[in-house]
């Protein structure tokens, strides 16, 4: 398994990726780190940007998977991290104008799928599930209201209570939050 013509390891494969581990698209490499029995241990990392009128989208999914079978159908499982920035927008209304802000956060991946990979050098193509589950969500309430309520009184002299009273009832607050609904398709390139 995973041996080429010539007799040497195509251990290396480059992606594109849409939704799945990025949660919109990333470029990926993926590099065998071990194969044994009808088993291929693989390291991946990727990496999406959209610069975007007020904000921009930023990825970058890293993980390990594990390739099962013979031949060129497969079973993939893997596991893995990505930070997320811009997966999703809120247009926020501040005093008479409005902004847009993204959410940021690292999410756990898991994943599993079905994948065609004939192991030796050609076309790659995987098909999956990965829920994109919140672990840690960078968003500040505290320095959101102190940078971006400043001069802006809406409301008469509103404190800090009342600025957080405000946005989390108009849910304006950029927060991440799970994408339990979350598939992806990947093609690419063994060398």
């Amino acid at each position: 398994m995973g041996f080429s013509q010539e007799g040497n390891l195509n251990k290396i494969v480059t992606t594109i990726e849409l939704g799945g581990n990025s949660g919109t698209y990333s470029l990926n490499g993926e590099f065998e780190i071990f194969e044994k029995n009808n088993y291929s241990l693989n390291t991946r990392l990727g990496f999406g940007y959209v610069p975007l009128e007020d904000t921009q989208y930023l990825a970058i999914p890293f993980g390990f998977n594990v390739l099962t079978g013979k031949g060129k159908h497969h079973l993939e499982g893997g596991l893995g991290l990505s930070y997320i920035q811009g997966l999703t927008f809120k247009f926020i209304p501040i005093g008479n104008s409005e902004k847009n802000y993204s959410d940021e956060a690292i999410y756990f991946v898991p994943s599993i799928g079905y994948r065609f990979d004939k192991l030796t050098k050609g076309f790659v193509f995987k098909i999956y599930y990965s829920p994109l589950i919140m672990m840690y969500d960078f968003f500040d309430e505290n320095q959101f209201i102190d940078n971006e309520t400043k001069g802006v009184t809406p409301f008469g002299q509103p404190s800090k209570k009342d600025w957080v009273n405000y946005f989390n009832s108009n849910d304006f607050f950029p927060k991440a939050t799970s994408k339990y609904g979350n598939f992806g398709i990947t093609i690419g390139y063994r060398f």
